[in-house]
């Protein structure tokens, strides 16, 4: 039994089903909050700063921040997101899943308290959701577009390059919650990677010796240095008493044959 499962067993009992449904309503709740003018994004982002002062609200209303502006692309967003996590979910189970959204929950908090003076969003971290997605299902298409098929494979690539390349040129905020993100997605995928790895070196390995063992000659004639891999058509045979082989040309030459 792994570390999971023990920790499964011990407090899996508070893992709240179907999380990605909450997870929206929460930021249904803040798309109407901002239509309304009720709300501004930077009101409900996470910045350590203003936590520090009192502003402890934020610790829970940066999860309110829908992914854009109000619009029919954030319908579809919403509705993708609903559908990998539910699928995260049901091929994980409550549990997995639910410690899944914990963590980066609080890494992103964590990141938030390291760059103090700047805006954190929930963005990156539930982008994590899409990533894990893609490393799970890497085969569904999605139609771009309505009209482009594309694995998901290929567009968590392009998601996780956008995220590195946030790393070099984004504010620290932003390069904080990348990190937080990178940092929940291999704390759950890291020992697969490495398992993954480790098969292939093995693999290669293996293969290597194949081919380096098929490239061996067997026989090699004493006298003239040709071999069953340099000239197939040579029938060979060995000495008994000095145990050295020889090639039917050279073969009658040796004194003990």
């Amino acid at each position: 039994m792994d570390f999971m499962q023990k920790l499964e067993r011990r407090v899996g009992r508070w893992a709240i089903p179907n999380l990605t449904l909450y997870l929206l309503l929460l930021q249904i709740a803040g798309t109407i909050l901002i239509m309304n003018g009720q709300l501004k994004f930077n009101d409900m982002s996470l910045v350590g700063h203003f936590v520090k002062q009192g502003e402890w609200i934020r610790i829970f209303s940066f999860m309110m921040m829908p992914s854009s502006k109000p619009s029919i692309w954030l319908l579809i967003a919403f509705y993708i997101f609903y559908y990998m996590g539910s699928s995260l979910e049901r091929e994980w189970g409550t549990f997995r899943y639910n410690l899944f959204i914990l963590c980066g929950y609080l890494f992103t908090v964590l990141a938030a308290f390291i760059v103090p003076t700047s805006y954190v969003t929930n963005y990156y971290f539930l982008g994590t959701v899409f990533l894990a997605f893609a490393t799970i299902f890497p085969n569904i298409e999605f139609l771009l577009f309505f009209i482009i098929p594309a694995k998901v494979k290929w567009l968590g690539m392009i998601s996780a390059g956008f995220y590195l390349f946030t790393l070099v040129v984004g504010n620290p905020g932003d390069k904080a919650s990348v990190l937080a993100a990178f940092a929940v997605y291999f704390l759950f995928f890291g020992k697969a990677f490495l398992n993954n790895f480790k098969t292939t070196q093995r693999r290669k390995n293996y293969e290597a010796k194949q081919v380096a063992f098929s490239e061996k000659s067997l026989h090699t004639c004493t006298t003239c240095k040709r071999t069953d891999k340099t000239d197939p058509t040579l029938t060979f045979r060995y000495c008994s008493e000095c145990e050295e082989c020889f090639c039917e040309e050279h073969m009658k030459e040796h004194s003990h044959i």
